[in-house]
């Protein structure tokens, strides 16, 4: 037996040794052990979890490893119910507007141009309109910043764009282009297009862009997972994987490059790859990577104005925004995935597009419905019977909690304050027998779990406002928040066998933590650190 001081030393190949790592604060998430200070894995399966260190060396051979983790405090692998990887990783290499106010913007694209040969595309990412007062931009703005390239910048939750007069020319849109259903163009007084593109009518310039400068999808899905892992994300799902991409993927996974574990639910529109008609694929890289589910969207979103509602929106009377789906086309992509055994998981971000969905769901499962595990993205906006009917059905709400962060400066603008009862209504669910799953979003919110968890708790951005919280009675309780990221999500997933929970024979995922966040000052979560990140009993990060 030969210990190991420092947690992050030579213990990079430990998921074909035997490992005890002792002296630490784990917080399990186990009920029948909640607390330990040893924990034991052979070959990345945990053999033993308590404070004995000789029983946890009874459960391995004789060349165990011992590992000190200095007194401090673990907690079970993070999953993620709701990233875009490839998407993430191509933000921390794009132009990122997140945060900015409009001048800001501006000069950030005219910087960048000045850096890159005239007629070459800029996109970028990240500008909301509530950082500067609500109104839409403006194309012209753009071409005084940018004349000579084309400009496409995604807003923050990627529902709508803001591009200039060079890239609505390129793409052969005039005053006289109509959108296609499910998308909006703004248009000035006199009836000209504005720069401002929502929904379906983005693609009309995205299928004019070439593919973005230099990509190298593995760096890209590499530099992600990297970032990912350094925050205790062991599992992610990653919640609208190309078919095209999953080739590259697993050669990226059989090859170790990456660390974590992948749950990918595929874009379900179009449909047009044999991956979608085969089902399920449970071990496409052992325990490392899976194809579960299917992803679709009935609607956009509420920042952008393309939710859609079931009355007017307070700040735009007469406009509810839209669907993507009729009835029958809805029902008819749930019965094929119903019939190849695939879980669904649909963006239904305002509560008709919520009651939409659930109807459809209604109808295609009949009483087969409480174990499917079929799933409702973002849960923001949902009307009293649906929530009944939801938890009635087995359908999982997920969440994405930091993102209440951004939405409450905008919500009641939206919704008005009658409606804000509804919104963002987590507790209710769990009151009710129910469960969250949670994650990020990313790219278009931060992948940090422990911001989720902090604003799942306080209902507060970062400067503590709202005093008291947002609609604070919907609040979720430290362990509710760590379990939506752990315990809830695995159940969710159907691998509560493996994950979720530091238990004996389950998977060896864990993160290193430098607070407790469980009795750590409320502000505080916000800024936990991970130390590291073990998957299969051996360090992924850092």
């Amino acid at each position: 037996m030969s210990e190991t001081t420092n947690i992050t030393s030579d213990t990079n190949k430990l998921d074909s040794q035997a490992v005890v790592y002792r002296q630490g604060r784990v917080l399990t998430m186990d009920s029948a052990c909640p607390r330990a200070s040893v924990l034991a894995s052979l070959r990345g399966r945990i053999t033993y979890v308590g404070d004995d260190l000789g029983e946890a060396l009874a459960t391995l051979p004789n060349e165990a490893e011992v590992v000190s983790l200095k007194d401090r405090n673990v907690i079970p692998g993070l999953i993620d119910s709701h990233a875009h990887v490839l998407g993430e990783g191509l933000r921390l290499s794009q132009l990122d507007a997140a945060g900015l106010d409009y001048e800001e913007t501006l000069e950030l694209v005219g910087e960048e141009a000045k850096n890159r040969p005239k007629g070459t595309w800029i996109h970028g990412r990240g500008w909301d309109q509530s950082n500067w007062g609500g109104a839409w931009p403006s194309a012209g703005d753009l071409d005084r910043v940018a004349p000579d390239h084309p400009v496409v910048l995604d807003r923050v939750d990627k529902h709508s764009i803001w591009v200039n007069s060079l890239a609505l020319a390129r793409a052969g849109l005039t005053k006289d282009s109509v959108a296609p259903s499910g998308g909006e163009f703004v248009r000035n007084l006199d009836g000209n297009l504005s720069g401002v593109a929502i929904g379906k009518a983005m693609f009309l310039i995205y299928a004019v862009m070439p593919p973005d400068d230099g990509r190298d999808f593995l760096t890209t899905f590499r530099k992600s997972i990297n970032e990912l892992l350094g925050y205790g994300l062991t599992t992610l799902v990653d919640c609208a994987t190309r078919p095209s991409d999953v080739p590259l993927i697993k050669r990226a996974v059989d090859d170790g490059l990456v660390k974590a574990r992948l749950k990918l639910y595929l874009l379900a529109e179009p449909w047009e790859s044999d991956l979608l008609e085969r089902g399920p694929i449970k071990n496409l890289s052992g325990d490392r990577l899976s194809i579960d589910g299917l992803k679709l969207f009935a609607d956009g979103s509420l920042g952008s104005r393309s939710a859609w509602l079931l009355e007017d929106y307070a700040d735009r009377p007469g406009y509810r925004g839209g669907r993507i789906y009729s009835d029958e086309a809805l029902e008819a992509i749930l019965t094929r995935a119903r019939d190849l055994g695939w879980q669904v998981a649909v963006h239904s971000i305002g509560d008709a597009a919520t009651s939409h969905v659930i109807t459809a769901m209604a109808h295609v499962l009949g009483p087969d419905r409480t174990d499917r595990h079929w799933r409702l993205e973002h849960y923001q906006l949902v009307a009293d019977g649906d929530r009944e009917r939801l938890l009635s059905m087995g359908l999982i709400p997920s969440i994405q909690s930091v993102g209440l962060m951004s939405d409450l400066h905008m919500a009641e603008d939206r919704l008005g304050t009658e409606r804000l009862r509804r919104a963002y209504a987590w507790r209710d669910v769990i009151d009710r027998g129910g469960y969250v799953i949670n994650g990020s979003d990313c790219p278009i919110e931060s992948p940090n779990p422990f911001l989720g968890i902090y604003a799942a708790v306080t209902r507060k951005d970062l400067k503590g406002y709202p005093p008291g919280g947002f609609g604070p009675s919907q609040a979720l309780s430290r362990l509710e928040a760590l379990a939506s990221y752990t315990v809830w999500p695995a159940r969710a997933a159907f691998c509560l066998d493996k994950l979720g929970t530091l238990s004996p024979g389950k998977l060896c995922d864990f993160a290193v933590l430098d607070r407790d966040i469980l009795t750590c000052p409320e502000r505080a979560i916000a800024g936990t650190r991970v130390m590291t990140t073990v998957v299969d009993g051996e360090i992924a990060s850092p």
